[in-house]
């Protein structure tokens, strides 16, 4: 199922990014297209897969396992909403729904921490936080028809809290863990960064989400502790995996990109930048290259866990070949907006299309794919 999510997710990125211009519709109805439809879904299958391994549990039951395709629903639904099928109260129900998801996926984390072998992985507070990120992002969209005075602040924490709080403590969660993994070069500090970092980290987005809706100098204040959380863990980055990172080959190069996308989307919200659209820097700069570097590393363990390291090696540097000029592309497509070129997202199109053939090759080939 995760492949076949990715795969979703990589033609939801194609279609928000080339389609806009060409299909009349509402900037709403493409950002729910890549983050309820796309990304929502994609995070939520990922997490049941990942947490057994952070709690050396087992797997998710064939119930939890199809949780994934009610978040994937409540997307589409919200696109029905945002195309002007349903009347915009509807919006109030459909988070409602996401919410049952998100409550469901919250107990089951829960109780997979209090049965773990031994103590939880730190990185599972990651996840949790994540989720619940994602939970007051919902309540904020429900509160949409019934609070109009308050629509625009409401509209700016859910957005806020969802970028940098669900997606983004989900991805810098998971990127700590994944970058040494990638670079088969371990980093012994990883476990107590992921630790100390997450209260930072949980307050930054929250904080950022606040200001950007009622008062700016608290997104501030967020914006410098999510500063120190991704300074640190990129300072151990180019310590240890520099040469990696300045690879042609290999997810490494994509995975700093998506660090250095966070980045600079970050710095482009709290600067005014970003105002361009909510989804500029975000989008190419941190969200294409974090889901291509995390396909290129782990689609070959996802399609055949059962195989050898040396095959899933050799898979895995097939699929990740020239991730070095992707990196470049798409953080190009992050910086031309700024510089006033309107066909900005040529770039992370090129780069995307060209993953998404080369991946798409990879599964062919690969007849138990799914």
């Amino acid at each position: 199922m995760l492949i076949a999510l990715i795969a979703a997710a990589l033609l939801a990125f194609l279609a928000g990014q080339a389609l806009p211009k060409a299909v009349v519709a509402s900037s709403a109805f493409w950002a729910h297209l890549v983050l309820a439809v796309g990304v929502m879904t994609l995070i939520t299958a990922a997490m049941q897969h990942f947490v057994p391994v952070l709690t050396r549990s087992r797997g998710a039951n064939r119930w939890m396992a199809r949780l994934p395709f009610l978040m994937l629903a409540t997307g589409g639904l919200a696109l029905v909403v945002f195309a002007g099928g349903l009347d915009f109260i509807w919006i109030s129900w459909v988070a409602a729904l996401a919410l049952v998801g998100v409550v469901t996926m919250l107990s089951w984390m829960r109780k997979k921490a209090r049965l773990a072998l031994g103590r939880p992985h730190p990185g599972l507070g990651w996840y949790v936080a994540a989720m619940a990120c994602l939970g007051l992002g919902l309540l904020a969209a429900a509160a949409f028809p019934w609070l109009p005075a308050w629509q625009m602040e409401l509209r700016a924490f859910h957005i806020h809290i969802n970028l940098y709080g669900f997606i983004g403590l989900t991805a810098i969660g998971t990127l700590q863990v994944l970058m040494p993994t990638a670079a088969n070069q371990p980093d012994a500090n990883v476990g107590s960064r992921l630790d100390l970092d997450l209260k930072w980290a949980l307050a930054g987005s929250i904080l950022l989400a606040l200001g950007q809706a009622l008062w700016l100098p608290l997104a501030w204040l967020g914006g410098i502790f999510w500063f120190w959380v991704i300074g640190r863990m990129g300072w151990a980055w180019w310590r240890l995996h520099r040469a990696r990172i300045l690879a042609w080959h290999g997810a490494e190069p994509v995975l700093a990109a998506s660090l250095i996308g966070f980045s600079g989307s970050l710095a482009g919200i709290l600067l005014g930048l970003e105002k361009l659209t909510p989804l500029t820097i975000f989008l190419p700069g941190f969200l294409m290259p974090l889901v291509v570097g995390a396909a290129g590393q782990l689609g070959p363990v996802w399609i055949e866990a059962g195989r050898s390291m040396a095959r899933h090696a050799q898979d895995r540097s097939r699929i990740t070949r020239w991730n070095g000029i992707r990196a470049l592309l798409f953080l190009t497509a992050a910086v031309l907006p700024l510089l006033g070129y309107a066909c900005s997202g040529m770039p992370a199109l090129t780069a995307l299309v060209w993953f998404g053939i080369v991946f798409a090759i990879y599964l062919y080939r690969d007849k138990n794919a799914f």
